[in-house]
């Protein structure tokens, strides 16, 4: 079975970098901005003690898509379509292709925004490729290539018109406090304080001003340049370090994932498979 996406896309060479873990915290918070999202992550999942997990689900299924076979990125499809058939309410169902389309924006943007920022600037039509790739992501999950912005130029208007009309309610609110300071027990809190704390900093500091601001987070100029301090060191270490040796944690992390969407839906990898 042969995968879906090319060993030599660029949504994969993009998605390979573990930049772009640290992208995690603003797609979660951009997520969270929006109402109805953040009232359908309140009323069906278990945020508020394990805010990460909704990530990691997010994570696995896109792993299987951008990695892994045709036959497995299909078989996840379904299954992420059938669990959103259940998350539903008087404000919110996770099938409508609005909230479909600003969820996937979260996670196209955020990946765009940390490899730029964190790795190197991709040029115009490698830009426009990737776009046109995690379109094809956004299919496998639900909504259709016609519910989504044509273009790279027509999604970054898109999602400046969302950041400027957005108005963050108070359950999202309390949920962006979440993704900041996790629930977790005080030996690994401590443990992972430093990582922590690199993860607000790049968090808020990427989340755009207008949300920042309604969120609550505090923002000054001493922490913008500690986040561009962040942002150019890791950009010359990524230069510096060979792109095998670099992206070896995220093969390593995408075949567990790949590995764990498998299970999930009780199918293999296909032949073709690979996270690298």
């Amino acid at each position: 079975m042969a995968d879906l996406f090319p060993r030599d896309s660029v949504v994969r060479r993009v998605n390979a970098e573990p930049a772009l873990f640290l992208a995690a915290g603003r797609a979660l918070l951009l997520q969270l901005a929006h109402p109805a999202v953040a009232q359908g992550v309140a009323d069906h999942s278990d945020f508020q003690s394990n805010p990460f997990r909704r990530l990691q689900g997010t994570l696995e299924a896109t792993y299987a898509v951008v990695f892994g076979s045709e036959e497995l990125a299909a078989a996840v499809g379904r299954r992420i379509q059938r669990i959103h058939d259940f998350v539903t309410g008087t404000s919110y169902r996770a099938n409508d292709p609005a909230n479909l389309l600003w969820v996937h924006a979260t996670l196209t943007d955020s990946a765009l925004r940390a490899y730029t920022d964190m790795v190197e600037e991709l040029s115009p039509a490698d830009a426009a490729t990737y776009y046109r790739e995690m379109m094809l992501v956004a299919e496998v999950f639900g909504l259709p290539v016609g519910d989504q912005p044509a273009s790279l130029d027509e999604f970054r208007a898109y999602v400046d018109e969302m950041v400027a009309t957005l108005e963050v309610s108070d359950e999202g609110r309390r949920l962006g406090g979440d993704v900041l300071y996790p629930s977790l027990p005080v030996g690994v809190r401590v443990a992972l304080a430093p990582a922590l704390a690199l993860h607000r900093l790049v968090a808020v500091g990427t989340t755009p001003e207008p949300l920042r601001e309604q969120f609550g987070f505090a923002w000054d100029r001493s922490r913008e340049q500690q986040l561009v301090r962040v942002q150019s060191t890791a950009s010359r270490a990524f230069a510096l370090a060979p792109r095998a040796l670099r992206t070896t944690p995220g093969w390593l992390n995408g075949r567990l994932l790949l590995w764990q969407a498998g299970r999930r839906v009780g199918a293999g990898l296909g032949a073709g498979a690979s996270a690298a």
